[in-house]
């Protein structure tokens, strides 16, 4: 393909050897494509955007940041969340699968796991994500969320598929007992055939059952959709509506489209966020794509999304029961109505993109992650931070985190779209045993061959490709728990599901082509 008009120039990876080379951003074909030389592995340009005018209206949000040369690490004040994989083991097999997990892997010993806890809470106790492999096979999973709060780790989330939840009494409790403040729920849609797809199982029912034990519990979920184009692309709006009308246990929607990582041996059928919001903007009436913001930590073209909120919240409860009824007039004391989901919009029709961009600078990036959470620390923060700026929303700002839902896109950054500069400022880290956070999207990255970039470097408990055994994997005499031999439902043994870290994916950078040569996202 010939060389279309230099946008800007960064520090890239090869994709072949993930040696850093000289990079740079093409307008081709009305979308924009990285492109790179390798001394060894010569040229390679992938499509990490799809429209031109998206990638630079976006440009004007977020950090511009620059690679400093130095080892790519996070910086302990700019991490919103640790990922912190307890386990290769998973009681699922996807094909979509950061750490290539499944039955009958290993275990990470409790002195590991202190160690990584330490980690995290020596850069300031941000908040984490208990992952894997699936992290409920570990029995011991309950006391090792108790060792994080008792690190002063106050925001502890875990990332699952939900099978363990949906099938043992008394789980969910126990995780909140516990002190787990959201569930990261692998959701891929509403219909048997999306999962028999993605996950080769069917996991409907599970996935429902899991959503009712959080309810039970009052353990707030979120929805992490894998999104595959042609498969469960056309449900992300039916998504979006199933969280509105359960929004008082689901707190956010985070879709991630698929991305060529660990297990996903291919690099096609992918596509890059601004793609997958169109997408979602033609499923949603009252959504058009530039209502879905970036984040404010970042980059532009790691995270974007919104929140929406009740289209008129001017109920007043003095005035009108649920039946619509005058309370004077001796009403049938109905409780309140609540908004159905088509009576929300997005937040960008109260907050423009001026004002957005002033919230996002105030933004400390923990709260952020929190605020996605719908935990109360964030809404706190968004309360407080809105309250300063003077914004005005229906029914008023304290009283909008009993309707508000957010809806993000995370475009996981794989070695396609690999960009130095904006995995130097990741704001999801993985913490490992000798006190670094590095670069979520760097720790999963893998060549084509299935090398990984960071995952083997310094014993940190990674393997060297996405085929290879573990250093030091939990050996025998360490506390780890007997690992699961597989999920037995309706469909009998699963040989797919599941994906790490965890089982619904954490929130990331970056993004893959559009075309035949990749796109965007988190593919597990």
């Amino acid at each position: 393909m010939p060389r279309g008009d230099v946008l800007a120039s960064t520090t890239s990876l090869c994709p072949e050897c993930l040696e850093q080379v000289p990079g740079r951003y093409e307008e081709r074909d009305g979308g924009v494509f990285l492109a790179r030389e390798c001394p060894d592995h010569g040229t390679a340009a992938r499509r990490v955007w799809g429209s031109h005018d998206h990638w630079e209206w976006a440009a004007a949000f977020g950090p511009d940041p620059e690679y400093d040369g130095g080892g790519l690490a996070v910086d302990d004040d700019h991490a919103c969340l640790a990922v912190v994989e307890v386990t290769e083991d998973c009681n699922l097999s996807c094909s979509y699968c950061f750490a290539s997990s499944g039955p009958g892997g290993d275990h990470r010993s409790t002195e590991e796991l202190d160690a990584l806890l330490d980690t995290v809470a020596d850069a300031g106790g941000r908040p984490i994500q208990f992952s894997g492999g699936e992290p409920t096979v570990r029995d011991d999973l309950p006391e090792l969320v108790e060792r994080a709060r008792d690190r002063g780790i106050d925001h502890v989330e875990v990332n699952t598929n939900g099978v363990r939840l949906a099938t043992e009494d008394g789980y969910a409790a126990a995780l909140a007992d516990a002190g787990v403040t959201a569930i990261y729920l692998q959701f891929d849609g509403l219909t048997s055939e999306t999962y028999e797809t993605i996950r080769e199982v069917d996991l409907v029912d599970e996935k429902h059952a899991a959503i009712e034990a959080c309810r039970a519990a009052d353990l707030p979920v979120v929805l992490v959709p894998t999104v595959v184009p042609d498969v469960n692309d056309h449900e992300m709006g039916d998504i979006v509506r199933f969280a509105l009308e359960n929004r008082d246990v689901i707190r956010s929607v985070n879709f991630q489209p698929v991305a060529h990582f660990g297990r996903y041996a291919t690099d096609d059928g992918r596509f890059a966020i601004d793609t997958a919001t169109r997408l979602l903007a033609d499923q949603i009436e009252s959504l058009e794509p530039r209502d879905m913001l970036p984040a404010p930590c970042c980059s532009a073209y790691c995270q974007i999304g919104t929140a929406f909120v009740p289209a008129d919240a001017d109920v007043d409860p003095a005035v009108t029961d649920g039946c619509g009824n005058d309370d004077d007039a001796g009403g049938c004391g109905c409780e309140e109505p609540s908004p159905d989901a088509d009576a929300f919009v997005p937040l960008t029709q109260y907050v423009d993109d001026q004002l957005w961009d002033l919230l996002a600078g105030m933004v400390d990036e923990g709260d952020y992650m929190e605020l996605l959470a719908g935990t109360a620390a964030g809404e706190e923060w968004a309360c407080k931070t809105a309250g300063c700026c003077g914004v005005d929303v229906p029914g008023g700002v304290e009283g909008l985190f009993d309707e508000v839902v957010p809806v993000s896109f995370t475009g996981f950054m794989d070695a396609d779209a690999a960009d130095v500069n904006r995995l130097s400022n990741c704001c999801i880290s993985v913490p490992t045993t000798d006190g670094e956070l590095v670069p979520f999207c760097g720790y999963n990255m893998t060549t084509e061959d299935g090398e990984y970039a960071l995952r083997n470097r310094h014993d940190w408990g990674g393997r060297e490709t996405v085929d290879g055994s573990p250093p030091g994997a939990a050996a025998a005499g360490d506390d780890a728990t007997e690992p699961t031999t597989g999920y037995a439902g309706d469909g009998g043994t699963v040989t797919g599901g599941g994906d790490a870290p965890g089982d619904g994916d954490a929130p990331g950078d970056g993004d893959a082509p559009d075309d035949g040569c990749g796109s965007d996202g988190c593919g597990r």
